[in-house]
């Protein structure tokens, strides 16, 4: 037991506690703190015998939180959250957030990567924006004043960062309150023909489509029906809606939600530049790099609408996916106003089907419950997809696989094109792992375990990684 507490072995963790006597605390076996001597421990069985004892919670390995089974990191990461938001512009600089937290820089970093899959300083100016954004559109503040109060130190690094992130100036968004139209600018290597290929994997769907005027789609807005007019020329992206009926709902202008999910439609989110200077260091991701051109990684319009295809999509092939998705769409997707576009059924309306209407339109019997369950799960509150997209990537995952019917390959997919989680690695997938043996010439096709070993030198950006992988196949194809 004392050779366990000194190698820190996170196996022992729940077998038995380790109470120090000289400072009457009790510990984990795994804690990270300096070990006494063995004269000066007690070990005890359980948590409840340490404390009928006297002893303390240690305050760096949480055996509290253990016992709960919950995650002192994943909690420090969502307390840390609640914090940036409630006051972007408390916090100077890293070593400020550090500090807060009752952490190191080094440790903040890995916080922040393993839960965000982002950086410290680029999770604090994703906040800050969002701040930001909702300041504009809700308050009369002057712009520079709106960029200093969430924590920018001046004018210029304000409009840098926000134009990073939203593909337009403060003033432009601001517009957003009462226009019918915008234009987005688009990074210099951006092109769209990887996401016009993804969101159009049906050929014949019934809720978008691409012609020489540009891309098509159906979106709920404000719970209402909306079409959206998408066209790209050069380094600028034109965006123009019809809304056959208004809302009720008090909710964000019309304009902002089209915003956000055209920013998700063309993958605008993606950190093309810190994947591409990883790779200077990296051998393994400039080979990969160098087997085609930026890809920016499109995501579906809404969270849901991903968790759907991630659903459908199990165990089959691409053809059947979509046309399983298609039958679904025609089944409970509202037809909008006049046109002939159906709009991809929302939670609500999939919660109020029966199985029997799925296995009807060839779904099996498991996928339909599989498929009403996480709907109903949405609709009675239990699962919000918004919410995990920001928040942690482990929250998330566990989220996802409580609902019954969802494994791995599923949450992660749904991480990766619905939630924006940048270092998620769909383990299961065929293409995966056909791409994988590919790449590093294996003589088999890799297992699972090895599939998590092979894209570790990816990390941390494996949602990209992936995507390479995929396109490899299609262009050996």
């Amino acid at each position: 037991m004392y050779q366990a507490i000194l190698n820190h072995e996170q196996k022992y963790n729940g077998k038995f506690l380790t109470c120090v006597k000289s400072t009457g605390i009790y510990c984990l076996p795994s804690c990270p703190a300096r070990k006494p001597l063995l004269k000066n421990i007690r070990f005890l069985a359980t948590e409840q015998e340490a404390i009928a004892e006297g002893f303390r919670i240690c305050k760096r390995c949480r055996p509290d939180l253990f016992y709960r089974g919950e995650n002192q990191d994943e909690n420090l990461f969502n307390e840390m959250l609640v914090r940036i938001r409630a006051h972007p512009a408390a916090f100077q600089n890293i070593g400020t957030l550090a500090k807060s937290c009752g952490v190191s820089s080094t440790k903040l970093n890995e916080l922040v990567r393993v839960h965000a899959h982002i950086s410290p300083a680029e999770l604090l100016n994703r906040e800050r924006i969002a701040a930001a954004c909702l300041a504009l559109v809700t308050t009369s503040q002057k712009i520079l004043d709106i960029g200093l109060a969430v924590g920018f130190e001046s004018e210029a690094s304000f409009h840098r960062q926000f134009l990073s992130q939203t593909a337009m100036t403060p003033s432009a968004y601001r517009s957003l309150r009462d226009t019918s139209e915008f234009t987005l600018k688009l990074p210099a290597d951006f092109t769209p023909d990887y996401a016009w290929r993804y969101h159009l994997r049906d050929k014949s769907s019934l809720s978008e489509y691409l012609d020489e005027h540009g891309f098509t789609k159906a979106l709920w807005i404000n719970h209402v029906p909306v079409i959206i007019h998408l066209k790209i020329d050069n380094a600028t992206a034109y965006c123009y809606w019809q809304q056959p009926s208004t809302s009720d709902v008090n909710s964000q202008p019309v304009g902002v939600l089209i915003h956000q999910q055209v920013i998700r439609l063309l993958g605008l989110n993606t950190n093309v530049s810190a994947f591409q200077s990883s790779a200077k260091q990296n051998s393994q991701m400039a080979r990969l790099l160098a087997q085609s051109s930026p890809l920016y990684i499109p995501m579906t319009a809404t969270p849901f609408e991903s968790l759907v295809w991630a659903i459908i999509g199990q165990q089959i092939n691409l053809t059947f996916a979509a046309a399983l998705r298609q039958a679904l769409i025609k089944l409970a997707g509202p037809v909008v106003g006049d046109s002939s576009l159906h709009i991809h059924p929302s939670a609500i309306n999939i919660a109020a089907l029966e199985p029997q209407q799925l296995t009807d339109i060839r779904f099996s019997r498991a996928k339909a419950q599989y498929l009403i369950t996480a709907a109903k799960a949405i609709v009675d509150g239990e699962l919000d997809l918004d919410q995990l997209a920001t928040g942690s990537a482990i929250t998330a995952e566990k989220k996802l696989c409580a609902i019954k019917g969802i494994g791995p390959w599923t949450a992660r997919y749904t991480m990766m094109r619905g939630l924006g989680f940048a270092d998620c690695t769909p383990v299961g997938d065929s293409g995966l792992h056909t791409a994988l043996q590919q790449f590093y010439q294996l003589d088999k096709r890799p297992t699972a375990t090895e599939v998590e070993q092979l894209m570790k030198p990816f990390s941390p950006f494996r949602t990209q990684a992936t995507t390479y992988l995929w396109e490899s196949l299609r262009k050996k194809s």
